[in-house]
């Protein structure tokens, strides 16, 4: 073997080891992007995906793509054009690989000196590669931060549980009033859908109207409905634990019951009638400036208009 094949055999081998390793940039750039999409996708909309299999797709995508690379058919004489493309040699190494006969060495001993004077570009890395990087940090911030849903804990284990026992337990109610089944089914539906803050919502004003119902109610029946309102207040304390263990900030209701109490009271009481004007004139001006209801600089011009 002469000295032109040894250096383009060195050359072949280099520029297959680069087009592999720009291969797998290019590929791991592309499947940084579709796991940032998928981070994305589940973070903000909820979404479940099989992170397990996902990841090991995306990490084999790169190995992929180099291993296509290796095994596509890159020759001498492939190489030769190639470099004669790069160098600007205008076709010597090609040509020397092809001739042949008396000639042969001649050529062959030119393209070998031509190669020696030129000097190899530097490596260029794709653009891929540069991008790469910002996806990675990108994936790694979707990663960290939490989900900003707006049922504040989706996606916790502990959460789900224990919305799917209280949901449980609330379905068994067999003793609620037909008028408070609908909101009742509701509140079994939002916790079912793990949106825990619109159920405790649900909650609340179920144990509301169960309270107002019950203030009006007596014997069995009361102590029945009694036995669902404990029910739902243990469901909505329990459903709050898990929120406040996660950061989210719930504030407690006042007691139904007592809550229920206040706005009869505040049903049943009316405003008191404004009384009649006095007939008589007051003894004093002081007695005259309190049932005025203007300025009392205009004391003078309605004692005057009363004729006092």
């Amino acid at each position: 073997m002469d000295t032109l094949t040894d250096n383009l055999a060195g050359h072949r081998r280099r520029i297959r080891l680069t087009r592999v390793a720009d291969a797998a940039l290019r590929a791991a750039f592309y499947a940084s992007v579709a796991g940032c999409l998928a981070l994305a996708v589940s973070k903000f909309a909820g979404v479940r995906l099989p992170y397990a299999p996902l990841a090991g797709a995306l990490a084999v995508a790169p190995l992929a793509m180099a291993v296509r690379e290796w095994a596509r058919s890159f020759s001498l004489r492939d190489c030769a054009i190639h470099l004669d493309r790069l160098l600007g040699l205008e076709e010597r190494l090609s040509t020397a690989m092809e001739v042949s006969g008396p000639m042969g060495p001649v050529v062959k001993a030119d393209a070998t000196a031509a190669m020696g004077r030129t000097s190899m570009p530097a490596r260029r890395y794709p653009r891929e590669a540069t991008l790469l990087i910002g996806t990675l940090l990108l994936a790694a911030a979707l990663a960290v931060i939490p989900s900003p849903e707006r049922s504040g804990a989706r996606g916790d284990r502990a959460l789900e549980e224990v919305a799917a026992e209280q949901a449980a337990k609330l379905e068994s109610l067999t003793n609620v009033d037909v008028r408070f089944q609908e909101l009742k089914e509701e509140a079994v539906r939002a916790l079912k859908e793990n949106r825990p803050e619109q159920a405790l919502a649900l909650l609340e004003e179920l144990r509301r109207k169960l309270a107002e119902h019950m203030l009006a109610e007596s014997g069995s029946k009361a102590a029945a409905e009694q036995a669902a309102l404990d029910q739902i207040a243990a469901s909505s304390a329990a459903v709050s634990r898990e929120l406040a263990r996660l950061g989210r900030v719930v504030h407690a209701p006042p007691p139904a019951v007592a809550q229920a109490k206040l706005e009869r009271q505040k049903s049943a009481a009316e405003p008191a009638a404004p009384g009649a004007p006095t007939a008589a004139a007051p003894a004093t001006g002081a007695a005259v400036s309190q049932e005025i209801p203007w300025s009392p600089r205009y004391e003078s011009v309605v004692r005057k208009y009363r004729g006092y």
